[in-house]
């Protein structure tokens, strides 16, 4: 029986390796064409960057020279320095401090559901409530998105049913 069964894998493994070399050689050749890439944007022109960091050096400078001077200071003064210049921390309330490890609490809701809502609460320290009721808005929408598929993977059953 030992034999038999080393003989017919040696057997079926031959014509594996044969069936393979002859798809390999009736098989069109593959021509793979990568679109050209402009490599001069991973070159840092210094140039440039020094050209936009001005503005801010001038801010920089200003302020180390005029100890005590703040961004409330600038703006009531109609400083011409912070013109161009935002004080947000992050801009388009991207994910501040007080979110729930850096993840905004309605992408929790969202994605997580009730699971979500529960981390947010027991991990949220600050604004416990504001915080459970993003992850609460977040569990509704993606709920919603469950809800319009599954509707319409129903209605596209129904009629390929009836065809």
């Amino acid at each position: 029986m030992k034999k038999f069964l080393f003989k017919s894998t040696g057997v079926f493994m031959a014509v594996i390796l044969l069936l393979a070399q002859t798809q390999s050689l009736s098989a069109k050749k593959i021509v793979s064409s990568f679109p050209d890439i402009d490599e001069s944007v991973f070159i840092l022109d210094e140039e440039a960057l020094n050209q936009e960091m001005q503005e801010l050096n001038a801010l920089d400078h200003y302020v180390s020279t005029h100890e005590g001077t703040t961004y409330d200071d600038l703006v009531t003064s109609g400083s011409e320095l912070i013109a161009n210049i935002s004080d947000e921390a992050a801009p388009m309330g991207m994910a501040g401090p007080d979110d729930p490890l850096g993840i905004p609490a309605f992408w929790w809701g969202c994605v997580l559901s009730w699971v979500g809502i529960l981390i947010v609460y027991l991990i949220a320290e600050d604004d416990r409530s504001g915080q459970t009721k993003k992850a609460l808005w977040g569990c509704l929408v993606g709920t919603g998105v469950w809800v319009v598929f599954y509707a319409l993977y129903a209605v596209l059953l129904v009629e390929s049913s009836n065809l």
